[in-house]
């Protein structure tokens, strides 16, 4: 949805950020602002800063910083809208969404789907209570009657119509019931029919707290054992995780370990392992894996340890390194799941496997040997040369010198002979590749910010910006005498332009606001840091001053421009332009301190 720039300014206006981060931690007042233990990493020392003022944070000792939107994107795990969204609801601002007739049949339409889901998971868990066997079978698999409550799990009636009818009791049109993947269309598609008949149901969840599937299991040897919802207007199997909406409460989550089935998710919880979740199929998507490195950088698989298990986990690997998680496995004994393995070998041995999990290359290299015929010296040369082409994703020459001392050994192949073989790879790598330069230059353009940013310039200009959010009158001064261009640095340019715009708009002009128009997080947090320096009196008696040293580095820039070109005009003999320029630098110098 497109959140317009009034609308944003009410949300901001009305969700102080004071008020807000106290909701989620201690803050005390220091000064004009206030201070707290940073949420986002571990500190004994208080670093955490925020202004009332300027509405803003920053903590000094990890660099987060930001507007209260920000805040909630970090601490909720939530994107940019549904940031506002969740403070537009808590400070009862009403979004009216600008849709079409059809936009909005179709919303409303989701709506009623995910009520009717709601009601269903509610049928369906109080047929569980009501019935002995089933709450026998999930006894008997070793979860509590709080585990099963806190997963909402439920019993469908072992009959064809009874959610069909519970739901026509409550005049809710079959259609609807159709829609939502919770009845099935009969062949001659005259009447439907429950999809889930005597089964264990577990209710898929999003993020909001809001029902939208559901997976059912048999209590027998029938097939199949799992039968799950299809794809529906609320649900789409590759863009979920299973457990999610739960783990993403957990505080300063480290990794999130994730399975395949709905019961191996369950019985890690039910053991206290309560950053399991279930990848709903072993089919895993780009879009789970984005929903993943949300929430943390370290995933740990623990797929069944079978021939399906083992080839979805390399694909989930490889999907998981694209998006650039720290990607880690769990080696199960042969023909064990998580669910049997923690249920019979109990806690601490499912902790050991974690803390002996395989790194991403470790993985890559174990199924690499499994593959091949290592006892045959065609097989040790094939191996090789594959353990090479693992070894050339490493930046680090420490590990990379450990793996080949390892399986120098193992193959009984020289060490030389492998590292030749990973320079042969490294040499057509580079040769294919001209980005190593790239990144030379931009390693040099980084030194020449970070130089600058030490220097009077620098300070001059974060004391303007930051004097244009204290007094409205002293920004339309600034920008009577000089242009956001006079702004040396990217960023404090940018925010220059959104100053002074918001002044010929005759807009209010606030330091969190000035925050929604940058466009990433990184320039979000650089800009909090700008933001975040307090003004003496005496500064703004300088005023004056700051003004004059952007003004003498705006002549010195234009000073180079320009005689760059007049050598340029002279060397290719156009000596009128070249005599042009020469006087313009010359009127340029006089203004020139």
């Amino acid at each position: 949805m497109f959140f317009s720039e009034e609308l944003v300014s009410e949300i901001l206006e009305k969700n102080d950020i004071v008020d807000v981060i106290s909701q989620y931690m201690n803050l005390k007042k220091r000064g004009r602002n206030y201070v707290g233990l940073c949420p986002f990493h571990s500190e004994k020392t208080p670093s955490f800063n925020v202004s009332q003022d300027k509405q803003l944070f920053y903590c000094f000792g990890c660099g987060e910083g930001g507007n209260v939107s920000t805040f909630i994107q970090k601490i909720e795990r939530m994107s940019y809208p549904e940031s506002l969204r969740f403070l537009a609801e808590r400070a009862g601002i009403e979004i009216r969404e600008n849709l079409s007739e059809k936009e909005s049949e179709k919303a409303k339409k989701k709506q009623l789907l995910i009520n009717i889901s709601r009601e269903a998971a509610r049928f369906f868990y109080k047929n569980l209570n009501k019935n002995p066997q089933a709450m026998k079978y999930l006894y008997n698999r070793g979860l509590s009657r709080d585990i099963i409550r806190r997963f909402g799990l439920g019993y469908s009636l072992n009959s064809w119509e009874g959610l069909k009818n519970f739901m026509a009791a409550k005049g809710i049109d079959p259609e609807y019931l159709y829609s939502a993947g919770l009845l099935v269309k009969r062949n001659n598609n005259e009447g439907y029919y429950d999809r889930f008949r005597n089964r264990i149901m577990f209710p898929i969840i999003d993020l909001k707290g809001n029902v939208i599937a559901f997976g059912g299991r048999v209590m027998d040897d029938s097939k199949p054992k799992y039968l799950n919802s299809p794809d529906t207007p609320i649900y789409n199997k590759g863009h979920n995780i299973y457990a999610l909406n739960l783990v993403k409460q957990i505080k300063d989550l480290k990794n999130i370990i994730v399975v395949e089935g709905y019961m191996d998710a369950i019985s890690l919880h039910q053991y206290g392992i309560n950053n399991a979740v279930a990848s709903l199929g072993t089919a895993f998507t780009e879009q789970q894996a984005k929903l993943l490195k949300r929430y943390a950088d370290e995933i740990i698989i623990a797929y069944d340890s079978d021939v399906a298990g083992q080839t979805a986990t390399l694909r989930g690997l490889a999907i998981l390194e694209k998006e650039g998680c720290n990607v880690k496995v769990i080696r199960l004994p042969k023909g064990k799941d998580p669910d049997e393995y923690i249920r019979k070998e109990g806690l601490d041995a499912f902790k050991n496997l974690v803390e002996n999990s395989m790194s991403l290359v470790e993985y890559k290299i174990h199924n690499l040997k499994q593959n091949i015929n290592i006892q045959e010296i065609e097989g040790r040369v094939k191996f090789v040369k594959q353990l090479a082409t693992i070894l050339n994703t490493i930046d680090s020459p420490a590990e990379v010198d450990a793996y080949i001392k390892k399986y120098s050994r193992e193959m009984q192949i020289n060490e030389a002979a492998i590292y030749d073989e990973l320079n042969r790879i490294k040499k057509r790598h580079t040769n294919g590749n001209n980005r190593h330069n790239i990144v030379d230059r931009t390693s040099g353009i980084n030194v020449t910010i970070s130089k600058k940013a030490i220097s009077g310039e620098f300070i001059a200009e974060k004391k303007l910006l930051n004097m244009c959010f204290q007094d409205k009158s002293k920004a339309e001064y600034i920008f009577r005498q000089i242009n956001p261009d006079y702004f040396s640095n990217q960023l404090n340019q940018r925010i220059a332009e959104i100053i002074n715009l918001k002044i010929k708009e005759g807009k209010m002009i606030s330091a969190g606001e000035i925050i929604i128009h940058l466009d990433n997080e990184e320039s979000i947090k650089k800009a909090a840091e700008v933001f975040n320096i307090e003004l003496s009196s005496y500064d703004f008696e300088l005023i004056d001053s700051y003004i004059d040293k952007l003004r003498q580095a705006h002549i010195r820039k234009r000073i180079e421009e320009l005689t760059k070109k007049m050598n340029e005009y002279y060397e290719i003999g156009d000596k009128d332009k070249s005599n042009e320029l020469f006087k313009e630098i010359m009127e340029l110098q006089k203004k020139k301190k």
